[in-house]
């Protein structure tokens, strides 16, 4: 399970991988034997409301999981290298296609560069 807190576009994300999403879809946290994986599931929910309430403007607040409809929130965040602006760039490690308006890392690094070699005078 993974929590991914996006403060500079206040969003708030608990995001379960894999693994965890099939088995919650398997019900596992509904059967009295799986109480841990049921506490599993609540730690992150309880810690993420606790730190989201005590913030101002309050964040938009996002519980997804692997392939879940809400996952492109996170998935638009951590690694926009497939924008609108660059449709092909894909890879065997590019996974889904998620379209943004932000820049990946490389693009605004290489635009720093020119700033920055760039004369002001």
């Amino acid at each position: 399970m993974e929590e991914h807190y996006d403060q500079a576009k206040l969003h708030g994300f608990v995001y379960r991988l894999k693994t965890i999403a099939q088995w919650r879809k398997l019900n596992y946290h509904e059967d009295p034997q799986y109480a841990s994986f049921k506490q599993l599931l609540e730690a992150p929910v309880g810690d993420a409301t606790s730190i989201l309430q005590e913030r101002f403007p309050m964040p938009r607040y996002i519980v997804t999981e692997y392939e879940g409809s809400q996952a492109r929130f996170l998935l638009s965040k951590v690694n926009p290298s497939l924008t609108h602006n660059n449709p092909y760039a894909t890879g065997a490690e590019s996974g889904a296609a998620v379209f943004t308006d932000d820049v990946s890392l490389q693009v605004f690094m290489e635009h720093l560069k020119k700033l920055a070699s760039s004369s002001s005078t």
